[in-house]
């Protein structure tokens, strides 16, 4: 029997998300949230996250504005103006991508899924060549009042989601490619996490499904308590 993960996922679900921050490339608003440093102290007011920069700026109510790098902050949460829907941030270390430096450096990490593993999310930015799209080529998809622009590419900006897992020891693993990086990660309990995504039907290109396969292989990983008797 498949045993519920229950307790443990905290998915924020990004498309309702989109409707409390206002994007523009890689900055980020929310009309409300709250930053909470490395001091212990917490600060209210509109957040605006830099992701290129790896920096958030918040306008205080008092109208003054403070901005703050990864090493001061432990963590920070941005609101819709009804407080409905919550994007949580959090600080941890990492290698930047480079897998043969011991060195890591605080970054901020978007949570989805706390527990025993746990899923983090940064996105970057990309730039694709659309004119390799049968979209492009075939309809009017993308220039729907025509002048399509003719011969070399043609190019356009799109966000690029990153994943990771935060594994119990504390360490980042950036999930290059998330099935195979997963799989191995699974160990011992490959057969029974390829079991519970097969009877659910999950996807690892779902966020929900994939924020569930990461939050079942936290509960089946807890740790036994063992017990004595006393006859």
């Amino acid at each position: 029997m498949v045993r519920k993960a229950g307790g443990l996922l905290v998915v924020l679900f990004l498309w309702a998300a989109n409707t409390m921050a206002q994007s523009t490339g890689l900055v980020d608003e929310w009309p409300m949230g709250r930053v909470y440093l490395a001091s212990g102290d917490s600060v209210n007011g509109k957040i605006t996250y830099h992701r290129s920069e790896d920096m958030v700026r918040i306008n205080k109510p008092d109208g003054s504005v403070v901005a703050f790098s990864p090493i001061a902050v432990r963590g920070f949460e941005g609101l819709d103006n009804e407080g409905r829907y919550r994007r949580v941030f959090v600080t941890q270390r990492w290698n930047f991508g480079n897998d043969y430096s011991d060195f890591l450096a605080p970054a901020f990490f978007e949570q989805i899924v706390i527990g025993n593993y746990g899923l983090l999310k940064r996105e970057t930015m990309t730039r694709r060549d659309i004119s390799r799209d049968p979209m492009y080529r075939s309809s009017r998809y993308y220039y729907p009042y025509g002048n399509y622009p003719v011969g070399g590419p043609m190019y356009v900006e799109q966000r690029l989601e990153n994943f990771f897992i935060l594994l119990p020891n504390g360490k980042v693993k950036e999930l290059r490619n998330v099935k195979k990086d997963l799989e191995v990660i699974y160990g011992k309990k490959e057969n029974v996490m390829k079991d519970y995504i097969k009877q659910n039907k999950l996807k690892y290109t779902s966020l929900p499904d994939l924020a569930k396969i990461v939050s079942y292989l936290g509960a089946i990983s807890q740790p036994e308590v063992k017990t004595t008797s006393v006859d």
